[in-house]
Order: C-alpha cells, then sequence, then structure tokens
C-alpha cells in the first residue's frame, strides 16, 4: 500500500460533504426562485446593475442554471463542469454584494427567498457565506481534477 496516504480517505469524506452541501445550497436556493420569477425579478432589479428585459430572463434563467449545476454537482461526467459554473456563479455573486454594500443599497438578497424579510441584509454575512461555498467548491473542482489526471497517468502506463 505504498504511497496512499492515511488521510487519503478523510479527505475524501470532507471533499462529499463539501460537494454535498455546495450541491443543496444551489438546489435549495433555485427551487423558490423557480416558483415565483417575478418576485425574483424584482430582487435582480434591486441590484441596478441590469433592467428591463435582462432582468426578466436572469431572473427565469439564473434559478434553472443554479437548479441543473446543483444536481450535476452529483454527476460524475458532468461534475467538473458544474463546478466550474457555480464556482463563477459564486464569484459574480460575491462581487455584487460587495458592489451592493459599497454602493450602501439596502436590498433583499434574492438567494433563497424572493420574499425575504424587511430586515437590512448582511453583506458581511452573505459575502462570507458564499466565499465558504467557493472554497469547497474550489476544493472539489481540484480534487476532480486531480483524480482525473491520475486516472489518465494509470491509463497510459
Amino acid at each position: 500500500m505504498a504511497g496512499i496516504s492515511p488521510r487519503a480517505p478523510t479527505t475524501a469524506y470532507l471533499i462529499l460533504i463539501g460537494r454535498l452541501i455546495v450541491s443543496a445550497t444551489f438546489i435549495l436556493a433555485a427551487l423558490p426562485k423557480i416558483q415565483d420569477p417575478a418576485a425574483f425579478a424584482t430582487s435582480v432589479e434591486g441590484y441596478r446593475v441590469v433592467t428591463g428585459n435582462l432582468t426578466v430572463w436572469i431572473a427565469l434563467a439564473l434559478p434553472w442554471l443554479e437548479l441543473v449545476a446543483g444536481f450535476g454537482l452529483l454527476i460524475p461526467q458532468i461534475r467538473r463542469g458544474s463546478a466550474l459554473v457555480i464556482t463563477l456563479l459564486l464569484i459574480t455573486f460575491i462581487v455584487l454584494h460587495a458592489s451592493a454594500w459599497a454602493r450602501g443599497l439596502d436590498i433583499k438578497c434574492g438567494c433563497f427567498n424572493a420574499h425575504e424579510s424587511d430586515k437590512a441584509p448582511n453583506y458581511l454575512w452573505l459575502i462570507l457565506r458564499n466565499t465558504c461555498l467557493l472554497a469547497a467548491c474550489t476544493c472539489v473542482m481540484i480534487r476532480d481534477w486531480q483524480h482525473r489526471a491520475l486516472r489518465e497517468d494509470v491509463s497510459t502506463s
């Protein structure tokens, strides 16, 4: 058993837990937005980055992208592509939250429920949460790329 680290099973379990958390987060975030795209469009418009028809298209397409990517993270054949999509979405969300915070916007996040409470958004929490999800997703991508490279090395030997 030379070459196998005793930490490998622990790392594999941590990666699996991270994958499940990110996947569940995106699936659960997508469902309420799919059910009420008009309310989500209002949340999107609150960021004051897009307006008009683009807001409507984002409100219609983004939740489905989140849902497919969330499930895709669980399917080995499309896991890396889904992780890349989620990574790009999380970076976008972090930038949008930071921008809204810097501009002093008092918006409803629209993250998990378009009808979120009327209290002021906690931008620091939103950014930290998305950064943790981004770290987990990055670990999943790195692990999957390492395993693919290892499988390719073994198959070519």
